[in-house]
């Protein structure tokens, strides 16, 4: 049967599915609370304005 980009789409979109099927086995959505989801948002966004931070003062906060 020669490869063709369409069963070889079907076949990568079948994996796709299957790695996410098992990572979400294995790998459980952790609950954060608000907080921590404010925490985790102003360092992205720290992160895209490209502020830098001295490891010292990160870790006394």
């Amino acid at each position: 049967m020669p490869v063709t980009l369409k069963t070889l789409y079907k076949e990568i979109k079948t994996l796709r599915s299957e790695v996410e099927l098992i990572r979400s086995t294995l790998i459980p959505e952790e609950e954060i609370s608000d907080e921590e989801r404010v925490e985790i948002h102003r360092i992205r966004e720290e992160m895209k304005h490209g502020k830098k931070f001295k490891l010292d003062d990160v870790l006394a906060e």
